[in-house]
């Protein structure tokens, strides 16, 4: 408890002592690294990539399987990649455990659940958000 108390003690004091005050500007200086600057151009390359992947043919996707995959492993995203969905998608579901905290997750197996019920999970086919349903 002491390390604790000291340490939050030390914290503040450097917070305290640091000031704004110490510090110069130098307008003309910023000024002529702005003028002396290069141009820089980026390629987008993630956005077209993710538009050339090979979609997943709607015959190919069955209701039920896509339950049952988001059912037992739907909080790494799994029943996402069954149907087609961008690739890094496993990444944010298993790193915000199912989607904040398992509630996409769970949104998503109601909506599975009625697509199944209706026989149409034609929206959710080659999804590439995050929130599929939205």
């Amino acid at each position: 408890m002491k390390k604790l108390v000291l340490s939050i003690i030390a914290v503040l004091a450097i917070a305290f002592s640091a000031s704004a005050a110490n510090y110069k500007v130098d307008n003309n200086a910023i000024d002529s690294l702005i003028e002396n600057a290069e141009e820089v151009y980026t390629l987008d390359i993630a956005a077209p990539a993710a538009a050339n992947l090979p979609a997943v043919s709607q015959k190919e996707v069955k209701p039920i399987t896509a339950l049952i995959l988001n059912f037992f492993l739907g909080s790494f995203g799994v029943h996402r990649h069954y149907m087609g969905t961008a690739p890094g998608m496993w990444a944010l579901y298993t790193f915000t455990i199912g989607g904040i905290f398992g509630i996409v997750d769970l949104v998503d197996f109601i909506m599975l659940i009625i697509g199944t019920a209706d026989n149409n999970i034609t929206p959710y086919i080659n999804n590439r958000k995050f929130f599929m349903w939205a």
